[in-house]
């Protein structure tokens, strides 16, 4: 079964950047055999124009300059919490229940590190705790996982999804130059930055819904196929 919506179109006209020529770019360009005349050209995608008006999850997936993150912006604008250091993380939220929902459904599941302000995290914990106060209906995230390894990154996608698709929330728009967690995600489409085509989401092999196969939340102790939670 073909897994393509829509073949996507770049603009005509482009994104220009311009920059003076100095000796650095001169020294350059015969070290490495170029030339350049001090303006970079992009042409972006086009918006698709079969993308569903009110959907769970979209991913836009693609290589570092493919152009993720100027057809993100198509769909909103990223915003960036707010954090108090002298409160903890789990201070941050509306009610304990709701902090202890959103911060599991990220996968951040360190719990003495909820009692711990902002700026003492990892950078993971970071990444997790600014996730968990971005979700809501409309949200955009770039960079999606770049800062956790893999395995945090997959762990996290799961319960992400689970907790979107479990709640009122929708159009949550997420970009990455990771295709591992595509699949951990449950998109409703994926938008391919590299071939410039909008395909369904994917799913695992076997077809089974995560949400679904997965019967425990992140904080037990158990382990997802090769995911030690």
């Amino acid at each position: 079964m073909d897994n393509i919506i829509e073949k996507l179109v770049r603009e005509s006209e482009p994104l220009i950047s311009s920059v003076v020529r100095d000796e650095f770019i001169t020294a350059s360009e015969k070290a490495f055999d170029c030339t350049f005349d001090g303006t970079s050209r992009f042409y972006p995608w086009k918006m698709p124009t079969s993308l569903p008006n009110t959907f769970k999850i979209g991913v836009i997936v693609g290589s570092s300059g493919s152009g993720k993150s100027t057809i993100l912006k198509k769909f909103g604008k990223e915003e960036y919490p707010i954090w108090d250091i002298n409160k903890s993380i789990i201070s941050h939220f509306d009610t304990p229940d709701e902090g202890i929902n959103r911060l599991g459904s990220v996968g951040f599941n360190t719990i003495p590190s909820w009692y711990k302000p902002y700026n003492v995290l990892s950078n993971g914990e970071k990444f997790r705790a600014d996730l968990a106060r971005k979700i809501k209906t409309g949200t955009v995230i770039d960079e999606y996982t770049s800062v956790v390894d893999r395995t945090v990154a997959k762990a996290a996608s799961v319960s992400l999804s689970r907790y979107i698709k479990s709640n009122d929330i929708h159009n949550v728009v997420i970009s990455t130059c990771h295709h591992d967690i595509v699949e951990w995600l449950e998109p409703d489409w994926v938008l391919n930055t590299d071939t410039g085509e909008l395909l369904h989401g994917f799913f695992l092999s076997d077809q089974k819904s995560l949400s679904k196969y997965i019967g425990q939340t992140m904080i037990v102790g158990e382990c997802l196929k090769t995911i030690t939670i």
